[in-house]
């Protein structure tokens, strides 16, 4: 699947040596960690970080449900590959963000990941009304701090 619409934030990510394979690529397992923390870094950078799990925003507490990628050609080498996060599709509990991911200008990968939030026994539980509202912001090709 090719994730469409504007990125609403990208993120360099580093590749090193021991995430190749035998084969001399980075080992297709590894592309979910850049994709994960692409939306860490996404997640610091609009004011949602913490340094201790009692200080997580209520809505960062989410579960993966589903991780899908394609790969378009292989990252060769270690180095940077930069990860575009695209706002997607929110629903009442979960939430789809698109991926692409380059190595230079070449596209290697591009997905999409649903996460379901949860509140704190495990179960599905919506959003707040602020990040339906900056989801919505960000699926409008926003960038930048939040409003």
């Amino acid at each position: 699947m090719t994730v469409s619409g504007p990125a609403c934030f990208r993120y360099d990510s580093a590749v090193f040596f021991d995430e190749m394979d035998p084969l001399g690529v980075m080992h297709n397992s590894r592309f979910a960690v850049h994709v994960e923390r692409a939306q860490s870094a996404l997640f610091e950078h609009l004011g949602y970080g913490w340094t201790d799990l009692s200080q997580r925003h209520e809505d960062i507490g989410y579960v993966v449900r589903d991780i899908s990628l394609s790969f378009t050609a292989p990252v060769s080498s270690p180095g940077v590959m930069s990860v575009e996060v695209v706002a997607v599709q929110l629903g009442r509990t979960s939430a789809t963000w698109g991926y692409r991911c380059a190595a230079g200008n070449i596209p290697v990968a591009n997905g999409t990941r649903v996460v379901v939030k949860v509140d704190g026994s495990g179960l599905p539980a919506p959003w707040t009304d602020s990040f339906r509202e900056l989801f919505e912001w960000l699926a409008a090709g926003a960038r930048g701090p939040r409003p």
